[in-house]
C-alpha cells in the first residue's frame, strides 16, 4: 500500500464470527480483509512489538518504551467516533470480497521502513507500515471490535495502553 491511509475500520461479523477489516487510502483505495480469532491471536503481541509465540521483546527496551508511548499518543488522537466513509467511486486492489488473512510476515522491522504484511492463503495482501503512529490506532479499532465479538482471548494486558513511561 504506497498511499496514505486515511480511514481504518475493524468490525465484528457475528455470521462470519470474523472481524472485517476495511482500510481506505487518500485516493479511493479500499482494501477489505477478515481477520479470524486465530489471526488476532498473533496479531496483537505484535502490534505491542512482542514475538506472537513467545512473547519476547522484537526491540531492545528504550525502543520498545518509545514506541509504546507513540502508540499512546497516536490513539489519544484519532478520531474514533466518525462513521466509516465509503469512498465514492472506490477501487478494490484485492477484489471487492474482502480476502482472508493467514499469514503475517515482517520485512525491516528494525528499520525506518519497517513493514508488517497481512497475507491470504494466495495472492496478494495488505502491506502497512510498522509504525507507532498506524500500530496505535489499529490497536484501538481492533480492541473495539473485539469486545463487541466477546472471543475472550485472554488477553486483557494487549488491550490496554501503556501507562505513561519515562525515560531514564
Amino acid at each position: 500500500m504506497s498511499n496514505k491511509i486515511n480511514q481504518i475500520q475493524a468490525s465484528y461479523n457475528p455470521s462470519e464470527d470474523r472481524i472485517l477489516l476495511k482500510i481506505k487510502t487518500d485516493n479511493n483505495q479500499e482494501y477489505l480483509a477478515w481477520i479470524t480469532r486465530r489471526f488476532m491471536k498473533l496479531l496483537l503481541p505484535i502490534l505491542h512489538g512482542k514475538h506472537p509465540t513467545n512473547g519476547k521483546n522484537l526491540f531492545d527496551s528504550a525502543t520498545n518504551e518509545m514506541q509504546q508511548m507513540e502508540k499512546q499518543q497516536s490513539q489519544m488522537l484519532g478520531d474514533y467516533q466518525s462513521a466509516y466513509e465509503t469512498p465514492d467511486n472506490p477501487q478494490y486492489p484485492l477484489g471487492e470480497i474482502p480476502i482472508l488473512l493467514v499469514k503475517i510476515t515482517f520485512k525491516d522491522i528494525q528499520g525506518e521502513n519497517g513493514k508488517l504484511i497481512f497475507e491470504p492463503e494466495q495472492g496478494p495482501g495488505v502491506v502497512l507500515p510498522y509504525r507507532a503512529d498506524l500500530l496505535g490506532p489499529l490497536i484501538k479499532v481492533f480492541a473495539q471490535a473485539m469486545e463487541t465479538a466477546q472471543w475472550n482471548m485472554e488477553m486483557e494486558e494487549i488491550w490496554q495502553i501503556p501507562a505513561e513511561t519515562v525515560l531514564q
